[in-house]
């Protein structure tokens, strides 16, 4: 059965608590530990710490990673902030992996904390973010990690992202990109939480690891979201739980083709790690579609660069399938639960190829994973 929160909403507020019951202390509602990277983005971190330690949940732990930013940015961020959040300095950048992974690592190993949430430095948490995300997460001990509702800066009434979909092709996408905020009021079971705003148990990570830190940058928190489906622990998306994002300030200094083809490998490699066979067997002819005809296709229609880059991208994964194998068979004890389920979470790839044949092929109003 469900527990009810360790720390409720009511105990958070300032009106007093109820006669018959003695209020719950600070330090007993669960530690979340927060990690945000910087990267030559000293504005907009600075904007998101601030928006951090507005939280209305009352334990939160703040870890910033500094990765290899110029101009001093990481005694910027210390003089600021002090000792309000951690800091650790990388001399390089080191991606959003290899910022990633040490201070997740690190709270692991100290064991204090329950939850370990992600927030991207261009994105601006609404006060009850993390209010919500644990409060969901406490009362649902099935979900393995809660999606956040990401908005548009410009815009905080349109969707950035609702979560992670994941298409009958293999491919990821945001979901309800563009569409109005108020549609998404309701909670829902995903294959896949954007790792720009997201809450993990740290129970899970202990158990399946951290993200892949081979991955560097760009679907590291699919494979990560898959890796927990394949092994039962679905994610939910809490509505609710708001942060404004400033789309692309981050990745937009990284974006090019070498991105693009390590883009294309990872999504690649997260798939055949983590899907069930019965699942990949079932999207056979959409994985056909995918892998073959496309690349072939693309170029017919004037789409040299996407066909270049889908096959630099899959020789790439082709080349690793012994290790892609290892990795399935290092999983195949920790899967549980119902493969169809994960194939029912699905999306049909038909609805979004077609637009993407409008958007980019016709139109052309923008590039391939853009």
């Amino acid at each position: 059965m469900p527990r009810a929160p360790a720390c409720s909403t009511a105990r958070l507020s300032n009106s007093p608590p109820s006669p018959a019951r003695s209020p719950i202390s600070r330090d007993e509602c669960p530690l979340v530990a927060v990690v945000v990277v910087n990267w030559n983005g000293l504005e907009d971190t600075c904007e998101c710490l601030r928006s951090l330690l507005a939280q209305t949940w009352p334990r939160v732990e703040i870890l910033v990673v500094d990765n290899g930013s110029a101009n001093g940015e990481a005694d910027a961020i210390e003089r600021e902030f002090g000792t309000r959040v951690r800091l650790f300095r990388h001399a390089h950048n080191l991606g959003f992996t290899g910022g990633n992974n040490p201070p997740m690592r690190l709270a692991l190993e100290e064991g204090r904390a329950r939850y370990i949430a992600l927030l991207n430095n261009d994105a601006f948490a609404e006060p009850t973010w993390l209010e919500r995300l644990v409060t969901a997460a406490e009362a649902d001990e099935d979900g393995g990690l809660f999606a956040s509702h990401m908005v548009f800066v410009s815009d905080p009434e349109r969707t950035e992202n609702a979560g992670t979909a994941i298409l009958t092709t293999g491919e990821a996408i945001p979901r309800g990109r563009d569409r109005p905020r108020s549609e998404f009021d309701t909670p829902a079971t995903l294959l896949g939480a954007c790792g720009g705003a997201v809450l993990y148990r740290a129970a899970l990570l202990h158990e399946l690891g951290t993200f892949r830190d081979d991955f560097f940058a760009n679907f590291e928190d699919v494979d990560l979201s898959l890796r927990c489906a394949a092994t039962g622990h679905f994610t939910r998306f809490v509505p609710g739980a708001v942060v404004r994002h400033r789309l692309n300030a981050s990745i937009a200094k990284v974006r090019n083709d070498d991105f693009r083809v390590r883009s294309v490998r990872n999504l690649s490699t997260a798939y055949w790690i983590n899907m069930p066979r019965t699942v990949i067997l079932l999207n056979a002819p959409w994985l056909i579609l995918s892998w073959f005809l496309v690349p072939l296709l693309a170029p017919l229609l004037g789409q040299f660069d996407l066909a270049r880059i889908l096959v630099r991208g899959r020789v790439r994964t082709i080349g690793e399938c012994r290790s892609i194998w290892r990795e399935r068979r290092r999983l195949r004890p920790m899967r549980r639960g119902n493969p169809l389920r994960i194939w029912w979470l699905q999306r049909s790839c038909v609805r979004v190829y077609l637009g993407f044949l409008v958007q980019v092929v016709l139109l052309r109003r923008r590039r391939y994973m853009e």
